[in-house]
């Protein structure tokens, strides 16, 4: 069982210590947690709930992108980009500010697998691996680092990814649609040019779109490699009670449900369906039905 799976969480009170934009319309928020909040891992969320009065009442699910200590406090970061009424609220609040915070939450990426890894990042999906290759480096592992967008724009922080990767001795690899940034094509293009050259088993660990998540899923099952996939979706509890969180779970993954009978989890979802919030965020390529995932 990994360690992300023993976690618990908390709904805390926490306080704004940076907020700043980070270009093409990202931000990053830095809050300072109270004592008792565990350190999240890579690959964990945590939910957000904007203080009154507020333009939406449900709180806004944020991927983990770092977690710091300074002074002997807790800094967990996110990086987000504000596209709808509530996260252009939360783009609004200022050093000082506090916010409703409930985590850390859900599955991380289950690092201490052995193999080589592989980390791909679509667009803003590149914080919590980065996140996840400081964790790797800590364990003296290295790692080949993919990073893809559609367009150079698009490649958020890669100067800097570029520059932490190098420290801690792992390769960058971009690729861009358009060509505007190192390879042109997709992540599945530079994964195709790398796998010849790497040490077998090949355990991938990725963020992004889900249609690059599906084709990544794709690509690993195809070669029997392992690929763990954080997964999107609307969150309005965080904590499986609401059931709003839905992905189909594949004929294999069913069957495993099915045999566990009464000693399954109410909370993570049934037989067809698994939770995103409590069998996630990250799942094992072959737990998910890609057919029928939107």
């Amino acid at each position: 069982m990994s360690v992300t799976q023993t976690r618990t969480w908390r709904q805390v009170s926490a306080c704004v210590r940076t907020h700043t934009a980070q270009g093409e319309g990202f931000r990053w928020l830095e809050l300072e947690m109270p004592e008792g909040f565990e350190t999240p891992v890579a690959g964990q969320f945590a939910q957000l709930l904007l203080p009154p009065p507020s333009p939406v009442l449900l709180p806004r699910p944020m991927s983990v992108a770092s977690a710091r200590r300074s002074r002997g406090r807790l800094l967990v970061g996110f990086l987000y980009a504000p596209v709808g009424t509530g996260t252009r609220a939360l783009a609004a609040l200022e050093p000082g500010a506090h916010v409703e915070v409930t985590g850390p939450l859900g599955r991380g990426y289950p690092l201490e697998e052995p193999g080589t890894p592989i980390l791909v990042a679509g667009g803003r999906g590149v914080a919590p691996l980065l996140m996840a290759a400081e964790a790797l480096s800590r364990a003296r592992r290295r790692c080949e680092f993919v990073f893809g967008a559609r367009t150079k724009a698009l490649l958020v922080g890669v100067a800097g990814a570029r520059l932490r990767l190098s420290r801690m001795g792992s390769r960058l690899h971009v690729a861009t649609d358009d060509g505007s940034r190192g390879t042109q094509g997709t992540v599945i293009d530079v994964l195709e040019r790398l796998a010849p050259g790497l040490e077998p088993p090949l355990v991938l660990h990725a963020c992004g779109p889900h249609g690059m998540l599906a084709a990544v899923a794709e690509w690993a099952m195809a070669r029997g490699a392992r690929a763990h996939l954080a997964m999107e979706s609307v969150m309005a509890c965080g904590t499986g009670v609401c059931r709003g969180c839905p992905l189909p779970r594949s004929h294999a993954a069913r069957d495993r449900v099915l045999a566990q009978g009464a000693s399954a989890n109410a909370l993570q979802g049934n037989p067809e369906w698994a939770m995103c919030c409590t069998d996630g965020p990250v799942f094992e390529s072959r737990e998910l039905d890609w057919e029928r995932v939107s």
